[in-house]
């Protein structure tokens, strides 16, 4: 995994995202996505246009991340390791790209945060995760080598 010096919303990792294949495409890149079709995706990936994120959405994702750093503080708890929010691409193919709510120092485990919902709540209780959420997991996985993603 090579790790990237850049923001998470910076034009630098916009920019990333456009020539690669993101962890969090990759529902979609499986037909998977709750938000996006591949066919979307494919004609993104093709013209490098990609729809204008509304004043809701933006909102939506400024939450989660607001929420990132409360649930990291709270994960490395239960971790007993320091976990750090980077952008990394993977040394197999620079191609894939995954933007990490957190990974530890060894990168043997990554961690993603996602805002509540009872639902989801109740499949990571399970331990069994949707599509739309495991393709994005396994994505992290593949960049990062990590063991396991929490």
């Amino acid at each position: 995994m090579q790790t990237l010096n850049m923001f998470q919303g910076s034009k630098e990792w916009h920019a990333e995202r456009s020539r690669g294949f993101t962890a969090s495409e990759a529902p979609a890149m499986m037909g998977a996505s709750k938000y996006q079709t591949r066919a979307e995706l494919l004609r993104e990936k093709a013209t490098g246009i990609t729809p204008e994120v509304t004043p809701e959405q933006q909102r939506l994702f400024d939450r989660g991340h607001a929420a990132e750093a409360g649930a990291r503080a709270i994960a490395e708890q239960s971790l007993g390791e320091d976990l750090y929010p980077v952008t990394a691409i993977s040394d197999a193919d620079d191609r894939l790209l995954a933007s990490f709510d957190g990974i530890t120092l060894g990168e043997n485990i990554a961690f993603e945060c996602k805002l509540w919902n009872e639902s989801l709540a109740a499949d990571v209780r399970s331990g069994e995760l949707g599509p739309h959420y495991y393709w994005q997991l396994e994505h992290q996985l593949l960049v990062s080598g990590a063991e396991f993603v929490l």
